[in-house]
């Protein structure tokens, strides 16, 4: 070997040894993300403040990335003045701009867009391209064109995926027939792909409106055969749109099933059914393994029990250990008991004895089932300090009022109650107390002489903060001087701070640390710059840490980042909303809002696929580690900190 090296001339080996230093410069230089790229920033900003006629010049780029980045980039802006040029982009040379047109014209969701879709499909050659389209054709389509999507040959696997999440994406929007459920039902077929398989399921399960009366055998079969959980928990509830024999069998089946996600969506759905029925079922469930199956049987006694469950409801209660398992149960105490006071008695004294806010809350929310309880109610929202409580009183008041059993005599001091609670400068009792008033069969506009304390409050909000108590309150105001209401001006602010971005590489992770162990995010920089950044901002000055979970919905999402434990929390900024073409699976992380472009400081993650939600939340994460953690949070639970690696 010596003499090889010996014979090969000197300046050669130089010559190497200088090229493989500049290849390992090269990699340590590469750009952290794709922001390095001043074009793409500059088509970012566009987006980010919805400059959509600056954007269609990027259309016509001769750079496709640049052309897709601009198309994809309408899928958040939703411009229906963008239809025609997207319509043209379907045409691009790259099959990677044709796929973004197609999404962005779903995401704009005009039937104006049928038409160039339906051509498209006649040419596409690509199965990426042209499943994006019969999936956003669903989204377009309307009752009478249906048949267009229906009877669209498939050549490919890829065009079965498309078929099934187009239905479903018409059916959300209640656009179906009885041919819609036949296909459905056929594509739940176990030849068929997951993804194709799921958009079916979630079609059966969420489509408006939907009766599949005697059409169950092959969802029963996809319940408790699917191979995927996925699939079977979303057949799960699809059994409640046929409310015969063999769907609660089925359901009731589905409580062995070693998925408790499985187990939590058959309770769902047994509440289409009549509680002797049923009763048995969620009594055993109390005894689940699994936390969120025990809520879940719970939740659905409280707002199905009957007097004669009073005993055995009380004997439940005083065997269970978890709190909300607790407040959802003397709940259904409340609302199975002919002596509706010693229930409210014994609300009052769990009430006492615990130091859980997050208890407090539930235990007042349980007294919405009868108006016997409402000064105690009134006393918590005029005393105690936590919002989670002060919240929940309110909401509990506003339950109260809108029964159909509300006693008139009390409405004078109701309206004085939600008078007080919109003085209050909170915005939770501000937004609640005022969609109150703004529902017209409830005519406060008879009660009130003048809208004038609802101008007072409003003087005290400021936006972007405020959005969401800002809406109700114009919505009350509206509706007291019988005028259209007026949506809160979303001024552009808090832009994106590039400098920060450019910083971010796109391997960042984010490490939770919780009191049930650690949580591991990858985060979407490129996908998501804006979102991704101001989580980062926030992480790094330490805002999460110490914040609570404030809601966790049993196999739906945990949520956190509210900086009054609500829910009801923002700070004085906002950042505006991100729809790539990312779908909301199991563990994705998402921006929570009360509204497009309303985003500020809360996050939630996913227990399930939530397809409900793809293109209208920011998703900016999806967890890499620590799923097993995420399904046992609790409402209350603490963040500890949030690192950024």
């Amino acid at each position: 070997m010596q003499k090889i090296w010996q014979s090969v001339p000197l300046l050669v080996i130089i010559l190497f040894v200088a090229s493989c230093q500049s290849q390992v410069e090269q990699v340590k230089k590469m750009p952290p993300n794709k922001f390095s790229d001043d074009g793409l920033i500059e088509i970012y900003e566009l987006i980010d403040q919805r400059k959509g006629d600056s954007l269609l010049n990027y259309l016509r780029h001769a750079n496709d990335l640049y052309r897709y980045e601009a198309a994809l980039g309408f899928g958040s802006i939703q411009d229906p003045a963008a239809i025609q040029p997207l319509s043209y982009a379907l045409q691009d040379s790259s099959a990677k701009v044709r796929k973004a047109a197609a999404y962005s014209l779903g995401q704009i969701g005009d039937s104006s867009a049928i038409e160039p879709i339906v051509i498209s499909l006649e040419t596409e050659d690509s199965v990426y391209v042209r499943k994006e389209l019969l999936e956003s054709l669903g989204k377009v389509i309307t009752q009478d064109s249906l048949s267009l999507l229906q009877y669209w040959p498939l050549k490919t696997q890829e065009d079965k995926e498309g078929l099934a999440w187009g239905l479903y994406r018409a059916g959300i929007r209640n656009v179906h027939d009885g041919i819609s459920i036949d296909i459905a039902l056929s594509l739940l077929d176990s030849s068929n792909s997951y993804l194709t398989r799921l958009g079916a399921a979630h079609f059966l399960y969420r489509s408006s409106n939907l009766d599949i009366t005697g059409r169950t055998a092959f969802i029963t079969r996809s319940a408790l055969t699917d191979a995927s959980p996925n699939v079977r928990m979303a057949c799960a509830l699809a059994l409640r749109n046929a409310i015969e024999a063999s769907s609660l069998n089925a359901l009731k089946s589905l409580m062995s099933d070693p998925d408790y996600r499985v187990r939590v969506n058959a309770l769902r759905a047994m509440t289409s059914f009549n509680i002797e029925e049923t009763k048995e079922s969620y009594l055993n469930a109390l005894q689940d393994q699994n936390l969120n199956v025990r809520i879940t049987a719970a939740m659905n006694l409280s707002t199905q029990s009957t007097n004669e469950m009073y005993d055995e409801l009380n004997a439940a209660f005083n065997t269970a250990k978890n709190w909300r398992v607790k407040g959802a149960l003397i709940g259904a105490i409340l609302q199975s008991a002919e002596e509706k006071q010693v229930a409210l008695e014994k609300i009052k004294s769990e009430y006492t004895a615990t130091e859980n806010p997050y208890y407090k809350a539930a235990l007042l929310s349980s007294m919405g089932n009868s108006v016997m309880g409402n000064e105690f109610v009134i006393t918590q929202l005029f005393t105690e300090k936590h919002p989670a409580i002060t919240t929940s009183a309110i909401s509990t008041l506003a339950q109260m009022r809108m029964s159909e059993a509300f006693p008139l005599e009390l409405e004078a001091s109701f309206a004085e109650v939600f008078k007080e609670a919109i003085l209050s400068k909170d915005v939770a009792q501000i937004s609640i107390a005022s969609s109150v008033i703004s529902q017209p069969n409830l005519k406060y506009n008879e009660i009130y002489d003048t809208p004038d304390f609802l101008y007072e409050a409003k003087a005290n909000l400021t936006l972007p903060k405020d959005t969401e108590a800002m809406s109700s309150l114009n919505a009350a105001i509206a509706y007291l001087e019988g005028k259209d209401p007026i949506s809160p001006d979303r001024e552009y602010n808090n832009p994106i701070n590039w400098e920060l971005v450019k910083s971010i590489d796109k391997k960042t992770k984010a490490e939770i640390t919780t009191e049930k162990g650690k949580i591991i995010l990858e985060l979407y920089i490129e996908d998501a710059p804006g979102s991704v950044s101001n989580f980062v901002k926030l992480a790094k000055s330490g805002y999460y840490n110490g914040k609570n979970f404030h809601r966790v919905v049993p196999n739906f999402v945990i949520q956190g980042g509210c900086n009054r434990g609500d829910g009801f929390g923002s700070e004085d900024y906002s950042i505006r909303s991100e729809l790539a073409n990312l779908r909301y699976e199991e563990g994705t992380v998402g921006m929570a809002s009360s509204g497009k472009d309303t985003e500020s400081t809360q996050w939630f993650i996913t227990h399930s696929p939530t397809p409900h939600l793809d293109g209208s939340y920011t998703v900016f994460a999806r967890v890499i580690e620590g799923m097993e953690v995420i399904h046992t949070i609790e409402i209350g639970d603490k963040i500890t900190q949030v690192e950024i690696k």
